[in-house]
């Protein structure tokens, strides 16, 4: 039996206990405090996918994937690292979100 569809409330469970708390979630993306990094739910419900923010150090990155990969399994997710993603104030200050390629995150 697999997880529910978009289970916000068990990935907001499997978070709380690490220190991490869910700050705003949208369609298929969850919002962390801090904006470190952010996470998306795929198409089955256990599927999660990791995008570090690119003001997050990688060394920074590497240690919160770990960390909530840690978790994860434990409570039947499986996460997978994507990439990184950038934030910014669009016009009538909108957030724009953008998911970087690794080529485009380095540059």
């Amino acid at each position: 039996m697999g997880l529910p569809y978009r289970p916000l409330g068990l990935v907001k469970e499997m978070l709380e206990p690490i220190g991490i708390e869910v700050a705003y979630a949208y369609e298929d993306l969850i919002f962390m405090e801090h904006n470190d990094f952010l996470l998306q739910f795929g198409k089955q419900g256990e599927r999660l996918f990791f995008s570090a923010n690119v003001e997050t150090t990688d060394a920074d990155g590497q240690r919160l994937f770990a960390l909530i990969q840690s978790v994860a399994s434990g409570q039947g997710f499986t996460l997978t690292q994507r990439g990184q993603y950038r934030v910014s104030i669009g016009a009538e200050e909108n957030l724009t979100l953008v998911f970087l390629d690794d080529a485009a995150a380095s540059a």
